[in-house]
């Protein structure tokens, strides 16, 4: 910590600033000076960096503002490591649950910002459909040879016992999530065209500090589902259970940039991927008899599982919504249609 201390110094000196006191808060640094709260957060690589100016260039007044050096660079380097500086921000949003709907619309805002429509051939289609179907196909192979081999046992741990209860929900899973990765495959196909923006790359709420959105390092093109996706993904994991502004989240995202159909099939596909479970699997097998604590390893394969069923919630409500809106759709259009006619 000393060492890490005395480098956050000589960067800070480059900004021509005396820390009084510096705090670690996860990959950045809390520092307390004279002038003011900073954060200081260090960055992997080059490519980082381009992403946080690229974010810049495209985002500007949603971003924080970085304070440049005395030689006025936006970052600072310091032991083979570039750095940045902005202004420390507090949440201001009180509970955190407030700020779904903010959250979301205001994601859909950024990425209408920057969205535009690139050709899609069908062999890049059929790549990512063969990449994607390969992976999962390996997935279900270990859980396939692990259930059997569990199964015959006379005696069955705790946590085999719960691989194989829960075996056949997360082999519906992957059936679904095939099933909705072919209904992308055949709508991209019949447009050939596909939609990209520049995503945040680790959006999540408390990336969000209205008005800003902080952390742009994983910045880069991608479809604006990638964000929407890692949003789901990380909040069903670290949360339990959802609150209703989660399951309406997309709803208010679609208010500012509505999803083609392509696009919410590849969600759906995404979304469903049953995702830990290999990774638990795996860890619990590498561990030799003697030596496994099964307490711990059923409580990962639980929180896995704790995850899966609250992401299975969101995209139930999700698919029993979009087969309620063609009614809708029709009923809204019969209203206009009556006014006209009335004129």
């Amino acid at each position: 910590m000393a060492i890490r201390s005395e480098t956050y110094r000589a960067v800070l000196r480059q900004y021509g600033l005396r820390p009084r006191h510096i705090e670690q808060w996860g990959k950045a640094a809390k520092v307390y000076t004279d002038s003011g709260l900073f954060a200081l957060k260090p960055l992997e690589s080059e490519q980082e960096a381009a992403a946080i100016w690229q974010s810049l260039h495209y985002y500007g007044r949603h971003c924080p503002p970085l304070y440049g050096t005395r030689q006025r660079s936006l970052f600072a380097a310091e032991g083979g490591r570039l750095y940045y500086l902005q202004a420390w921000r507090e949440d201001e949003a009180g509970s955190r649950e407030t700020a779904v709907r903010p959250f979301f619309r205001e994601l859909a805002r950024l990425h209408r910002m920057t969205v535009r429509t690139v050709q899609a051939s069908e062999e890049e289609i059929d790549a990512y459909q063969k990449q994607k179907k390969d992976e999962w196909q390996r997935a279900r192979a270990v859980w396939e040879e692990r259930v059997e081999r569990y199964e015959t046992a006379w005696y069955m741990s705790p946590f085999q016992l719960q691989c194989c209860t829960y075996f056949h929900e997360v082999m519906r899973a992957y059936w679904f999530a095939e099933e909705q990765l072919a209904a992308w495959e055949e709508a991209v196909k019949e447009t050939k065209q596909w939609r990209i923006v520049w995503v945040h790359g680790k959006a999540r709420l408390s990336h969000y500090v209205a008005p800003y959105w902080i952390s742009w390092e994983r910045a880069h093109w991608n479809s604006p589902v990638y964000d929407l996706v890692s949003i789901f993904r990380n909040h069903v994991r670290t949360i339990s259970p959802l609150e209703r502004e989660w399951f309406d989240g997309l709803a208010e995202y679609e208010t500012e940039l509505p999803l083609s159909a392509a696009e919410r099939a590849f969600l759906y596909s995404h979304l469903a991927e049953p995702c830990g479970f290999v990774r638990c699997l795996e860890r619990y097998e590498a561990v030799s008899h003697k030596e496994r604590n099964e307490r711990e390893h059923v409580a990962a394969l639980l929180r896995c599982y704790m995850a899966f069923k609250n992401m299975e919630a969101v995209v139930m409500h999700l698919v029993q919504r979009d087969a309620a809106q063609p009614q809708d759709e029709t009923a809204g259009s019969e209203t206009p249609a009556e006014e006209d006619g009335s004129g």
